[in-house]
């Protein structure tokens, strides 16, 4: 593959040939593939250097460093070298580990050949000189192979489907769980061509490609894309014996996919190895990083900044002290003269960054990593989290409940701190399983008084979609001649009988949608039932199922689809129609089309449209929003600088006076009516195509428009086609699908509210859907809530044009920044800057600004909240387009940008004052943008949830991205960092899971910060008494144990298993979750305690035993000292006793493992000192040998250890505890009160049998 300059292709594109020659001049890139990160050349110098990129591997490196220079380190070099080095190789071990699997999965894709069959004859493989070989492995296939793949292969790279068994259509189906996480089978077909003289009937290009042999000998050129990460976009252009004919997604196989439900299938290799979109898109995630862990990096920085205050202490008082004593202190006197003032200070410091250096402890960021992860593991394994999964149907899916799916452990403690939910609707607090409602149908035969101007129906029995509906079925008879009905005749006028307006509508539900026939599995017992049981359908929308369920309860059935056919039978009579195009459904243009040419007729294999009868149109669906605005006959209702709602019939529109004069204020009414009640709705129409020469004009240019091959080239002219067909249609009526709320939103989302967040629901539906779903969900409430609406549209002048002159384009910039100017300053005169043509658009936003914008919003909020009311807002998507940065189109004067600026700058202060927020209309690049710019101007915490790809924008900018796991697919779940199966489970995750991760992590850090602290200030307290000589209390090796092993189970066990409250408690009082985002647990208050207990422990350990050393009166069998190591073990031991004292004094959930890791680690203590006591070292001198068991046999060392235990922790901190727990307690004191006392009264009726009476 290369770039090529042809003229005849994109710049930048890439030619795939069959002709190998070829492609070896383009240095197609092999099928080989690594994902992993060393070799066993380069894994050692490669790991190391990225284990010390991180800041604390290089204190501790330079720790290391210093203590190796000769005489400067108070300790044995090997103490400072052993905590490194097995922090470093624990991480080096998980990096081998996991590169080891990564070689070991490489090597099983590289080796993988073509499948055989129990004679070893090819089934699959490339095509080599007419034959399938089986034998080429995946490393050696190159682009352009012809390759065969048969049912349940794993597709090798990147391939062009050509053929497939499926003779008739070459359909195949894949399944690509590697890719998206997605089980569900996707179709794919072999690119289709016109039949020269057969009437528009299509066949596949390549259809005669299915043996080896004709493969073989076929020559095809591909031009295409660069290669890229996309997984639903891709194009190209296919030439094979002459013809040419643009592919897309529907045609590429990926790797990694599986082919289902196909025997087998030819093709082309496009791209291979790293080229391919599964290695494309195996992209580790950027990590994220918790305020928790941004706070500890700052918190170590700070603890760095107090050792060097220290040490620099230390070193100043050092020279001090030898001024002072040089001519006193004769005994010494060699010593202190061995070196000047200067080199005693930085000699100094190097000692003495050793002896303080324990102030930030190395094992704090092995043991935060390792609880991170096991806390995961528990929000994996928690039942509470787990639900058994519906279809659309209603019918399970799998047969194991799904749980919570955390797919990152670094952000457990954010969930803790959330102050904004975004959230999506469809499928994330709603069901997404779709049921028809209601319909509503134009009724051209009421010629005036727009009440009777339709037909409303309800669909009876809500539980049975296909249940026949009797008044359509009676409009569709008396219009009918008997032995079924015909379809309505070509006019390119609206036709004005209800019959036909009936016909289209229902045909409308029929045709327009990618369904397919759902195949029922074969059953050995025939079924009467089964027989006559009307088909069943699927696709990717549920919307469509439910509407073309609906059509068939009326008459008319979508009966079946080929690639170029579609079948429908109206009261039985069967009708064939081509299709000549489909315009699929877009996000941006929210609408989608299929044009048909019919009813046809097939004889003899041709199929040929019905002379006088037959005729070609378009049908149309889409948001009401969109389609009322480009139908026949189309008004828009405006405010003029007057503020009175003026209607006009829009330009540039095909006139059609019976909707715009009965019909459009009726079905503007019955959306309005339905949406109110939370139904999501659509526009149906038609367009008919009369117009043969237009068509064929439109039609060719549609068809080059999907041949080009670069993806913008592609995307611009498409989108130029769709808006060519997609307007001047006749409106044929509504539909109204009805969406249920899931279990237990309402208390969730009333609970989280309650708790202080503030929740946004972001959908692309209508206002009054939105209104209505945000109020049955609780997220407002109209009765008692202020809301407050932003409602602005840019009027017609204001539009930009691309067809209109210059002249009058400059004019409509020009109305535009007027009238963004007068929005933002409702009250303030017209500046200079805008001249007398754009004046009545600067008084328009002046009007709307007045009634329903910024201004009088910001003022109601802030009225509302100062008097103790709720408040929520209420926006949609053309709203925020005009005060969102940068603004409308063509916006350049400053003022007008400054005027948006401000208004956006309001926007954020009425964001941070109203309770929540419905904003309605949006697409999925206005949500991620709100999201990403609310917490770039706040600084909060945002949380995103949503069920489809559309959620995707949002999550990956918001700070914790939430996937549910619903019907859309997993691309919201792969792209999340936890994923839940319901909406209901947020509650529990947030509040339960996340209080624990924040609760056990902070505990765990500040007892780890506390220990060592305490254990470092010992070492300064000594230096006070030593001369400041830089001598070590402590032995070495008992430093290690101390840091590594005797004091580090504990924490490691805390952040696993504490609980501050009851599961219970937390998910009941929302207040508890609100005080989190205050820096409960971790604040500045908090941290000083625990740094001031740290010291004044430190303290009273030293002062208190100092008497023992200074007098030498413990150990040995005269009662006599053996050395100063000796004492530093009572004294270390003084302190391990205290601090696993003080980790249990904080404990407020004991169970089994907490109570195992204390008592073991007291226990490890006795068993050291032991064991080391009789332990000769050989590298050094064994100053401790036996010292142990002296001072273990002196009731001296019981009586100080048991002294401090008892006298400084449980006589001091407990009652300390008890009094501000009893006198100033906290929101979590008395939640815990409550719940004890609640717990005591049901054991109360348990024991006297009256629990539940």
């Amino acid at each position: 593959m290369t770039n090529q300059n042809n003229d005849d292709h994109d710049h930048g594109n890439i030619i795939v040939s069959t002709d190998k020659s070829l492609n070896g001049k383009n240095g197609a890139v092999s099928n080989f593939i690594t994902t992993s990160k060393y070799t066993l050349l380069n894994f050692l110098p490669l790991n190391m250097f990225q284990q010390f990129k991180k800041p604390s591997n290089i204190y501790f490196a330079v720790n290391m460093i210093i203590a190796l220079i000769p005489d400067i380190s108070p300790i044995s070099p090997a103490t400072a070298i052993m905590p490194l080095i097995i922090v470093v190789a624990v991480a080096a071990i998980k990096d081998g580990l996991e590169d080891y699997y990564r070689h070991k999965a490489d090597a099983e894709w590289n080796s993988a050949p073509g499948k055989v069959d129990d004679r070893d004859e090819a089934l699959s493989g490339v095509i080599v000189d007419g034959a399938v070989d089986a034998t080429v492995q995946s490393k050696d296939v190159h682009v352009g192979d012809m390759i065969k793949i048969v049912r349940g292969e794993t597709v090798r790279a990147d391939v062009l489907l050509l053929a497939t068994s499926d003779l008739e259509e070459h359909t195949a189906h894949i399944q690509t769980m590697q890719l998206d996480g997605e089980t569900n089978a996707k179709g794919r077909q072999a690119v289709s061509t016109k039949i020269p003289g057969a009437g528009g009937a299509h066949r596949n290009l390549t259809h005669d490609l299915i043996t080896p042999e004709a493969c073989s000998s076929a020559r095809l050129d591909l031009d295409t894309v660069q290669p890229s990460a996309d997984l639903h976009q891709w194009s190209g252009k296919l030439t094979y014996k002459g013809v040419s004919e643009g592919v897309d997604i529907e045609q590429l196989l990926f790797r990694g996919s599986v082919l289902v439900n196909t025997a087998w299938v030819y093709g082309i290799v496009v791209y291979t190895g790293m080229n391919t979109k599964m290695q494309k898109n195996n992209k580790p995630k950027v990590p994220k990083e918790s305020q928790l862990d941004r706070k500890l990096t700052k918190m170590i920085i700070i603890v760095f900044c107090i050792q060097q205050l220290v040490i620099f202490l230390m070193c100043a008082l050092a020279v001090v002290h030898q001024v002072d004593n040089i001519d006193s202190a004769w005994y010494i006197l060699t010593y202190l003269q061995e070196r000047g003032n200067v080199e005693l200070f930085f000699w100094r410091y190097g000692t003495y960054f050793i002896l303080v250096s324990f102030m930030i402890p190395i094992s704090l960021f092995v043991t935060i990593e390792f609880t991170k992860a096991l806390q995961a593991q528990l929000m994996k394994y928690d039942t509470a989290m787990e639900t058994v999964l519906l279809d659309a149907n209603g019918e399970e899916i799998g047969t194991d409940p799904v749980r919570c799916e955390p797919r990152s452990s670094d952000l457990n403690e954010q969930l803790a701190i959330v102050k904004y939910i975004f959230s999506d609707k469809t499928g994330t607090l709603t069901e997404n399983r779709m049921q028809f409602h209601t319909g509503e149908i134009a009724n051209p035969e009421q010629g005036s008084g727009a009440r009777n101007s339709g037909i409303t129906y309800e669909h009876r029995d809500p539980e049975d979609e296909r249940r026949t509906n009797p008044m359509l079925l009676e409009y569709l008879q008396k219009g009918s001649h008997g032995g079924g009905a015909d379809p309505p005749s070509g006019s390119d006028k609206r036709h004005n009988d209800r019959y036909n307006s009936t016909l289209w509508y229902l045909m409308n539900l029929a045709m327009c949608h990618e369904l397919t026939i759902l195949q029922h599995e074969e059953s050995s017992t025939p079924s009467k039932e089964k027989e006559s049981a009307p088909p069943s359908y699927q696709g990717a929308s549920p919307d469509e199922v439910a509407l073309a369920a609906a059509a068939q309860s009326c008459g008319v059935e979508f009966v079946s689809r080929t690639s170029g056919t579609l079948t429908i039978s109206i009261l039985g009579k069967q009708h064939l129609y081509l299709i000549l195009d489909t315009l699929k459904f877009t996000s941006k243009r929210k609408m989608m089309s299929i044009v048909l040419e019919g009813p046809c007729s097939q004889v003899d294999g041709q199929i040929r449209p019905i002379p006088k009868i037959s005729s070609r149109f378009c049908l149309t669906k889409g948001a009401d929003n969109v389609m009322l605005e480009n139908c026949a006959g189309a008004i828009s209702q405006e405010r003029d600088n007057k503020g009175r709602t003026v209607t006009n019939k829009r330009p540039n529109r095909k006139p059609d006076p019976w909707y715009s004069d009965v019909y459009h204020e009726r079905l503007q009414n019955e959306l309005n009516k339905l949406g109110g009640i939370g139904l999501r709705t659509l526009v149906l129409a038609y367009r008919p195509l009369t117009d043969d020469t237009w068509f064929d004009k439109w039609h060719g240019e549609y068809a080059e428009a999907q041949k080009l091959v670069n993806p913008e080239a592609r995307s611009s002219a498409m989108e130029d086609s769709w808006a060519e067909m997609e307007i001047d249609f006749f409106a044929v009526g509504a539909t109204a699908i009805e969406d249920k709320l899931q279990d237990k939103v309402p208390e969730t989302v009333d609970f989280l509210i309650r708790s202080g967040v503030v929740i946004w629901m972001l959908t692309g539906d209508k206002q009054e859907t939105a209104e209505t779903i945000a109020g049955t969900a609780r997220l407002v409430d109209k009765q008692t809530w202020q809301l407050c609406y932003l409602k602005a549209q840019l009027p017609q002048s204001c539009i930009q044009d691309a067809t209109l002159p210059p002249d009058q384009a400059r004019l409509r910039v020009q109305n535009c920044e007027a009238f963004v100017i007068g929005l933002a300053y409702p009250t303030k005169p017209q500046p200079a800057s805008i001249g007398e043509g754009s004046t009545d658009a600067f008084r328009q936003g002046q009007q709307v600004g007045k009634e329903c914008f910024l201004k009088l919003a910001l003022e109601q909020a802030h009225k509302a909240r100062s008097s103790g009311k709720k408040c929520g807002l209420v926006t949609d998507g053309a709203s925020l387009g005009i005060l969102t940065p940068p603004g409308p189109r063509g916006i350049k004067s400053p003022e007008a940008r400054a005027a948006i600026e401000e208004m956006w700058s309001d926007f954020i202060e009425l964001s941070q004052t109203v309770n929540s927020g419905v904003l309605c209309r949006l697409t999925p690049e206005q949500k991620g943008k709100i999201v990403k710019v609310f917490q770039e101007t706040t600084g909060e915490t945002a949380l995103a949830i949503g069920d489809g790809a559309n959620d995707v924008p949002m999550i990956n900018e918001s700070y914790v991205g939430i996937g549910i796991m619903g019907l859309e697919g997993s691309q919201a779940v792969l792209a999340s960092d936890y994923a839940i199966p319901r909406f209901k489970h947020l509650k529990r995750l947030v509040t339960v899971h996340g209080r624990y991760a924040l609760y056990r992590n902070s505990l765990c850090i500040m007892f780890s910060f506390y220990k060592n602290f305490v254990l470092a200030f010992l070492q300064i307290c000594y230096s006070f008494v030593c001369a400041y000589s830089g001598q070590t209390l402590f032995d070495s090796y008992l430093l290690v144990f101390q840091n590594i092993a005797f004091t580090s189970i504990p924490p490691l066990f805390v952040g696993i298993f504490e609980k501050d409250l009851h599961e219970d408690v937390c998910e009941s009082i929302p207040s508890l979750y609100g005080e989190l985002r205050g820096g409960l647990y971790y604040d500045k208050k908090t941290i000083c305690m625990w740094f001031g207990e740290a010291i004044w422990h430190s303290s009273l350990l030293f002062y208190l035993t100092y008497s023992t050393q200074k007098n030498d009166d413990i150990g040995g069998d005269t009662g006599r000292t053996i050395d100063l190591l000796a004492h530093g073990a009572v004294i270390l031991s003084c302190q391990i006793f205290s601090v696993l004292t003080k980790i249990s004094v904080h404990v407020r959930c004991w169970n089994w493992f907490q109570f195992a890791g204390v008592w073991f680690s007291v226990f490890l203590v006795f068993f050291c000192l032991l064991v080391y006591s009789k332990i000769k070292l050989l590298f050094s001198a064994s100053y401790f040998y036996d010292t142990g068991y002296y001072i273990l046999g002196d009731c001296k060392y019981w009586f100080w250890s048991i002294f401090f235990v008892i006298g400084m922790v449980c006589a001091i901190d407990i009652p300390l505890l008890y009094i501000q727990k009893q006198y100033f307690p906290t929101r979590r004191d008395l939640a815990q009160r409550l719940h004890s006392r609640k717990v005591a009264l049901a054991k109360h009726k348990l024991s006297e049998g009256r629990l539940g009476l």
